[in-house]
């Protein structure tokens, strides 16, 4: 897997903080079948990226290019790599 980019992975904390923590993945596209189930449940899927699982700690919120988006769903693979579908919801900007 190349690990290519840099994404910050965000723990909310009280008081509005926020725990940040920045760790490689591999940035791709989400397929169209994708993008569309998760139309269908308001969200608007525009990542997946694949980290180890070991840098991952269910954090809720990525940070990609800029974009601020959810982590909706993960997928634990069986080569101690973690990919998390990550999306904007519809309407909030």
């Amino acid at each position: 897997m190349a690990r290519d980019t840099v994404i910050t992975l965000v723990w909310p904390i009280e008081d509005g903080a926020e725990e940040r923590t920045d760790v490689l993945a591999c940035v791709e596209s989400v397929g169209q079948s994708e993008f569309f189930a998760g139309a269908q449940t308001g969200l608007k899927p525009q990542y997946k990226v694949t980290l180890w699982e070991s840098d991952y700690d269910e954090q809720p919120i990525a940070v990609v290019r800029g974009k601020r988006t959810s982590v909706y769903r993960t997928y634990v693979r069986g080569d101690q790599k973690i990919e998390l579908y990550l999306a904007e919801k519809i309407g909030v900007r």
